[in-house]
């Protein structure tokens, strides 16, 4: 290996998938040269991040990294819900985006590999940004004063590199968060098993079907192509056989049977479900975003719109401030806390709401649906926040409340088929949990300031 070359640049991003495409775009638009280290160009096949809801397809578009057609995929309307307590054969309660400004609202599903070739092309293209392919950060250096210098291996050489800023878009597992010694929480939820089938017997064409399972959840949704993808959740300690089984058995059957006939001819694809915490987003002089800045379960399948937004929060910091870095840091790092608080606590509740084995889950689950079918409002704040256009903990604390008043529609449906005992706990839970969220947010507030 040759002796280290010393280069500056003033944003230097680990990954170069949507986070850090994302943000490399973002960051060129204020006139700062940006360089994108890429380790892995072609991921091949594997599940990973692909429904972006509409904050992100516009937050895309708006830095010119996909087009109306580009990269190919399948439009996405909204979600089709499938509860399992309903029984087999159950119709979904469908939950669209809705419009906004007299526009209909629609995400996409792109296929991860797809994505990411293209947004590292496409950026690629851009003025003030240059793109090492097969690199690497190795290795992280402090200097008093003047923050972290990375080393960076490229074809067999090690280069020193200064920057102003250094982004690690490096995903939940995050290598560069390692080097800095920014330590994290995690939780492994579940694995997830993933399948491609004909979409031929796709239930509600145009949404993302979720099927919710004592088993954990699994999704179906086109990818395009006369293509659909399929994920199944494997919970920890499960058998994924007998997992897939169950969760197929809630399956319309010609959709059951393509998927059967397709599971019987390979192995599927499989990753692991996360929860990621890390104690900061930002140290010195580097900061973290996307995966990298935190993960949660992928229920509300928020991961990718969720890294766009984090682009456009350190872009307008930066614009904010007139480039002050520090600042800038500073006020990313409380901005991207609140918008990760209410992200995690969404994915959580639902799940817990959803899954958990108890009178409050199974009450907070049919006040949920109550609310979904009764209330077009609610259905629409709902889908706000659940695809992020809406990031507040306060909504979701308001939300919250409301779904528990339709504890009070259940109520003779409910002391018909369980104790009044029970319906009391769940309402105790209910409120608890809704002044819970208030106290985060204003506690939240309160260590900005």
């Amino acid at each position: 290996m040759s002796s280290i070359e010393f280069r500056d640049w003033d944003v230097l991003i680990a990954g170069g998938s949507v986070a850090g495409s994302a943000a490399a775009a973002a960051l060129s638009e204020l006139g700062l040269s940006v360089l994108i280290v890429e380790p892995d160009p072609d991921p091949g096949r594997r599940l990973a991040g692909e429904l972006i809801h509409p904050p992100g397809i516009d937050g895309l578009r708006e830095l010119g990294l996909i087009g109306e057609d580009s990269p190919h995929g399948s439009v996405v309307n909204g979600f089709a819900i499938f509860p399992f307590n309903d029984g087999e054969g159950a119709s979904a309660t469908l939950l669209p985006y809705g419009e906004i400004h007299g526009r209909k609202r629609c995400g996409r599903v792109i296929e991860h590999s797809l994505l990411k070739s293209h947004l590292l092309q496409t950026v690629q293209g851009l003025d003030r940004v240059s793109v090492w392919l097969g690199a690497r950060v190795t290795g992280m250096e402090y200097e008093d004063g003047k923050g972290y210098a990375a080393i960076v291996t490229h074809d067999g050489e090690e280069t020193r590199v200064r920057a102003r800023l250094i982004i690690g878009a490096d995903g939940p597992m995050s290598q560069l968060r390692k080097m800095v010694d920014i330590s994290y929480e995690t939780q492994r939820y579940s694995g997830m098993i993933g399948v491609e089938v004909e979409d031929t017997h796709l239930p509600n064409p145009g949404y993302g079907n979720i099927f919710l399972n004592p088993a954990g959840v699994s999704y179906a949704y086109g990818i395009g192509g006369g293509r659909a993808r399929v994920m199944f959740e494997v919970l920890k300690g499960a058998d994924s056989k007998d997992s897939i089984r169950e969760h197929l058995r809630l399956f319309p059957a010609p959709f059951r049977s393509d998927i059967e006939a397709v599971l019987a001819q390979g192995k599927p694809l499989a990753a692991a479900n996360y929860c990621i915490v890390p104690e900061a987003s930002v140290k010195a002089n580097v900061a973290l975003i996307g995966d990298a800045r935190g993960c949660c379960h992928p229920l509300t399948a928020s991961g990718i719109t969720a890294a766009v937004k984090d682009a456009f929060v350190m872009r307008d910091a930066l614009r904010e401030t007139g480039l002050d870095f520090e600042v800038a840091l500073k006020r990313y790092s409380v901005q991207c806390g609140r918008l990760q608080l209410t992200r995690r606590t969404l994915a959580e509740e639902l799940r817990e709401a959803f899954l958990a084995q108890t009178p409050e889950a199974e009450l907070l689950s049919q006040c949920i649906f109550s609310y979904w079918r009764n209330s077009p409002k609610g259905r629409q704040a709902s889908m706000a926040l659940l695809s992020t256009l809406d990031s507040s903990i306060f909504s979701l604390a308001s939300q919250y409340a409301l779904v528990g008043l339709q504890a009070f529609r259940l109520l003779p449906q409910w002391f018909s088929h369980k104790t009044p005992g029970e319906w009391f706990r769940g309402m105790l839970q209910l409120l608890a949990k809704s002044l819970k969220f208030q106290q985060d947010a204003l506690s939240q507030a309160l260590r900005a300031k």
